[in-house]
């Protein structure tokens, strides 16, 4: 039986390019051309859905999903970060669920497949930050460490904190999870009871909590799955036209992640590899480059 799948993501006018990245992104592959596409609209004008209307978008206004101190103040893009526990409520009717951040965009449409598959075994599909290019496994670490342990403390308390900050951190961006897995459930009960005491970060540390405290099944995939830019710049292949791993073998990277400062950012310093300019650091824009592969800064 053929499974009904869909890819999902969302946000306000603000990050109407970004959104328009990523799913141009994900119609750009095989993939993600027979997923059907749903938005968690947080505000975006009537241009702006029409654009997704036009790449057959389905649309949902998320609601506050729970009530907590400090929501008033908190801007409704804010709501594409609680509404995710509840996917398969809020776009009823499919069997698996791909989420991807709108800072997000695919440039290989074989990490969406690993997804999905991945997800078939009844597990949380996720790529946790955790690879040997990373800069906090390097000088970094203790930054790191202090970020993240400060939202662990915030929402669960120093214990935890100190127990898990030593875990690879699951990055929520993007994930695969079948519509009736337990995960949806035991995510939304964490989520709601730590946004009781924090806001920050507090969606990504509870999925961590929830796996790594609780058991849940998680299915770890490469971090090429989900590469986050601020912890390692991507190198440029440029004989095969493709962002890759900055380390050999350099393989490709499937999704990048636009993570924190480097979605402002026009360009950044990348290292070639191969092609007449092998081994130079140029800049180069990591925004999605389109069909060709290619954009110079």
């Amino acid at each position: 039986m053929t499974q009904k799948t869909i890819a999902i993501t969302g946000g306000d006018a603000d990050y109407f390019d970004l959104l328009k990245e990523c799913v141009g992104s994900l119609r750009a592959t095989e993939e993600g051309r027979a997923m059907a596409l749903g938005i968690l609209d947080c505000g975006l004008t009537p241009e702006q859905r029409a654009w997704f209307a036009a790449q057959g978008a389905i649309f949902v206004v998320p609601e506050w999903d729970f009530d907590f101190p400090g929501r008033a103040k908190l801007k409704d893009g804010y709501k594409a970060l609680t509404a995710r526990p509840f996917l398969p409520r809020y776009f009823p009717g499919f069997d698996l669920y791909l989420w991807i951040d709108a800072d997000c965009w695919v440039q290989q449409g074989d990490a969406i497949a690993l997804f999905l598959a991945a997800a078939r075994t009844g597990a949380l599909a996720v790529a946790p930050e955790i690879h040997r290019s990373m800069r906090h496994y390097h000088h970094a670490w203790k930054e790191f460490s202090t970020i993240n342990g400060a939202a662990y403390t915030a929402a669960f308390g120093t214990e935890t904190a100190e127990r898990l900050i030593r875990y690879p951190l699951i990055n929520a961006g993007v994930f695969a999870l079948q519509a009736d897995a337990p995960h949806w459930q035991g995510w939304a009960d964490l989520l709601g009871e730590s946004l009781q005491r924090s806001a920050d970060m507090t969606d990504q540390i509870a999925l961590n909590v929830l796996v790594y405290d609780h058991g849940y099944a998680c299915e770890p995939l490469p971090s090429r799955c989900n590469w986050p830019i601020h912890h390692a710049t991507p190198a440029w292949d440029a004989e095969r036209g493709l962002f890759v791993e900055p380390a050999m073998p350099w393989d490709p990277l499937g999704i990048l992640h636009m993570t924190i400062y480097t979605k402002r950012l026009q360009a950044l310093d990348v290292r070639e590899i191969n092609g007449p300019h092998a081994g130079e650091v140029r800049p180069r824009s990591l925004r999605w480059p389109g069909p060709r592969g290619l954009r110079e800064p």
